[in-house]
């Protein structure tokens, strides 16, 4: 017979997967790198375009030559990549 009792092995069950669910709704929830990834208004805040026109521009198709490509992490919020903010509004140097 087995040495441990049933009910510990559930205990013990029921803590790993306590623990890997925590795991997901961490990276669920998780707000994206803020070096790497901006919102609309903190576009607006660097480029002086509104907001609204950067959401706006986000929900074109992706041909279309106005398109500003756009992540979202889990939640209804868009994140843009500053990398391509800055190529595509910034002039360069």
């Amino acid at each position: 017979m087995n040495s441990q009792d049933p009910k510990e092995n559930l205990m013990a069950t029921i803590a790993i997967l306590d623990a890997k669910l925590d795991t997901i709704l961490n990276k669920l929830n998780a707000e994206p790198d803020k070096s790497k990834f901006m919102t609309a208004k903190e576009v607006e805040a660097l480029i002086g375009l509104h907001h609204r026109s950067i959401l706006n521009r986000s929900n074109l198709p992706p041909k279309d030559k106005n398109f500003v490509p756009f992540h979202r992490f889990g939640t209804r919020r868009k994140y843009f990549e500053r990398k391509v903010i800055e190529k595509i509004f910034l002039p360069t140097m």
